[in-house]
């Protein structure tokens, strides 16, 4: 079966047999076709410029562009020594095969929007120097495997836009000047792994909009490609080694496929890239391993994937990586180590994810970093010093993140008001606790997220606007295996025996009366804590619960 698409858009679905029988009678019809009048006489130019069609001696060329033309009849008089033949958005369904016979001198050729289905055997035989070849938006299902045979001197050839469901093998095996072939937007399914063999000299080849699903090991020995296009496709299975012969290649698109996983050694022989799109696949792991000998990468487009973590020195060996587009995939956490080695990063998107916890060096080595898009997530706050290793920060978006306005809000409200100039979209708002839902970070300062009472020191900055201490609280929370009554029980329990512990524990009593006049230590005060009470053998129950330490603060004086 064969699904045809017209350029209306519509689809109809064709069998073999069907296809057996249009094939013959465009043979007929191409044999039955009528040929235009070649002609060697004094006065062909002068001939020539008769007819419906634009003819310039100076320049040699014939311009028949948007003329109505249905056929190529005998009335139309074309000189033999013709350079450039312009038959551009016509009616021509087909071509005699005498119809360029002789032009052994034309260069340039456009058949580009017109309704040809078949190109006849022979067709081009003549022209040994043909350098530009336009047959996009055609109809066309084939094309023999000797069209090209004579055409040497070829450098570019469009065939984008007709409905070619395969290639021939060594369709332009004689074509060793060819530096660009579109094949876009047709139907292929298959490519023999000998149909562009030989062309040594090819820059770019542009697959993309086919039906493509497999790429083979020797499809590709293209040692001078540069660009290959092979986006939106239905590719889901790449062998490991088919682009190995690319030594040269700089771009690589392979952008709206069905990729699930990218095969360790697939980019391992790519040297020269410096442009790789994956985006709008299925991919949902990376190893960290992939992109290990990428080292000229400057942009690498990651986003609507299924990536939900990336590995400690994910892209390490990609030193020159610039922009790094993570966008729309399901990410949860950011480690410390995941963009080592990316000392040239400027642009980082982190745009509809999951992300509900950065730690706060996993900016650290990027100093060059312009960009960084973090909106649309779920980050209830961020650590202090997030944003602080990244002197060149200037675009950074934070909306639509469910920020809670607390104490561990502290940072990143003082960073907005700070840097409003650098928030590119809506400022970010509060959407917990309820009291503050709706209102501005930035507008927010300790009175308001803190309440003037009390502040977590679990994740707190010592620089923070604190005085006067005036009392310590501990309290246990539940995790989620816990019931609410058993916690009851053990924050009853633990009420009651915390003071005395803290009284009886000289290291805590000394290190809490320096605390009331310095609160620099305030972390140490609760590591330390923690780990007393641990030594603790009768409160073993304690593994169960998370402990939270708050410092009671005078809101009478504050630090500026």
């Amino acid at each position: 079966m064969l699904t045809k698409r017209s350029k209306s858009g519509e689809t109809t679905v064709a069998c073999a047999e069907d296809l057996k029988w249009r094939q013959l009678d465009r043979r007929l019809r191409a044999i039955e076709q009528p040929a235009w009048t070649i002609s060697l006489a004094q006065s062909r130019w002068r001939q020539c410029s008769k007819s419906v069609c634009r003819c310039d001696a100076v320049h040699r060329s014939l311009n028949c562009w948007r003329s109505g033309l249905t056929a190529l009849t005998a009335d139309l008089i074309v000189p033999i020594d013709i350079y450039t033949i312009d038959l551009g958005t016509n009616k021509l369904r087909t071509l005699h095969k005498s119809t360029f016979k002789g032009m052994r001198t034309l260069s340039e050729l456009d058949m580009f929007d017109n309704h040809v289905e078949y190109l006849p055997s022979g067709l081009f035989e003549s022209l040994v120097n043909l350098r530009i070849l336009r047959l996009q938006r055609n109809y066309l299902e084939e094309i023999d495997s000797e069209a090209f045979r004579h055409t040497k001197k070829l450098f570019h050839v469009d065939l984008s836009n007709n409905f070619l469901y395969t290639l021939p093998e060594r369709l332009f095996a004689n074509n060793t000047y060819l530096e660009t072939i579109d094949l876009s937007n047709n139907q292929i399914v298959y490519i023999p792994s000998d149909s562009f063999v030989g062309l040594r000299s090819l820059l770019i080849l542009d697959l993309s909009n086919n039906k493509i699903q497999q790429i083979q090991n020797g499809t590709f020995h293209l040692k001078s490609l540069q660009m290959l296009k092979l986006s939106n496709n239905q590719i889901n299975n790449i062998t490991e080694s088919a682009f190995e012969s690319l030594s040269c290649l700089e771009t690589l698109l392979l952008d709206k496929n069905g990729l699930r996983y990218i095969p360790n050694d697939l980019f391992s022989h790519l040297f020269s890239l410096t442009f790789l799109d994956l985006s709008k696949n299925n991919i949902m792991s990376i190893l960290g391993v992939e992109f290990r000998n990428l080292g000229y990468l400057r942009n690498l487009d990651l986003k609507d994937n299924l990536i939900s973590e990336l590995p400690d020195n994910a892209f390490a060996n990609c030193s020159s990586l610039e922009k790094l587009d993570l966008s729309r995939n399901k990410l949860k956490y950011l480690n410390e180590s995941s963009f080592h080695g990316l000392g040239n990063m400027t642009s980082l998107i982190f745009s509809e994810n999951q992300i509900y916890e950065i730690h706060f060096k996993t900016f650290a080595m990027l100093k060059n970093l312009t960009t960084l898009y973090l909106d649309i997530n779920m980050l209830p706050s961020l650590p202090s010093r997030t944003f602080d290793y990244m002197p060149k920060l200037a675009n950074v978006k934070l909306s639509n993140n469910p920020w809670h306005c607390d104490c561990h809000a502290l940072y990143i409200s003082a960073w907005v008001r700070l840097n409003e100039m650098k928030i590119w979209d809506y400022s970010p708002t509060c959407v917990s606790p309820w009291y503050l839902e709706g209102h501005f970070l930035k507008k927010l300062k300790f009175p308001e997220l803190c309440a003037g009472q009390w502040a977590s020191m679990v994740n707190l900055s010592p620089r923070l606007p604190m005085q006067q201490l005036l009392a310590l609280n501990v309290t246990v929370n539940r995790k989620p295996q816990e019931s609410m009554e058993e916690i009851q029980e053990l924050r009853e329990e633990f009420k009651s025996l915390i003071t005395p512990f803290v009284e009886g524990t000289k290291s805590l009593k000394e290190k809490l009366r320096i605390l009331k006049n310095d609160l620099s230590n305030s972390n140490d005060i609760v590591s330390e804590l923690k780990s007393q009470i641990a030594k603790q053998q009768q409160w073993n129950w304690m593994n169960n619960i998370e402990i939270e330490v708050y410092l009671k603060l005078a809101t009478s004086r504050h630090a500026h």
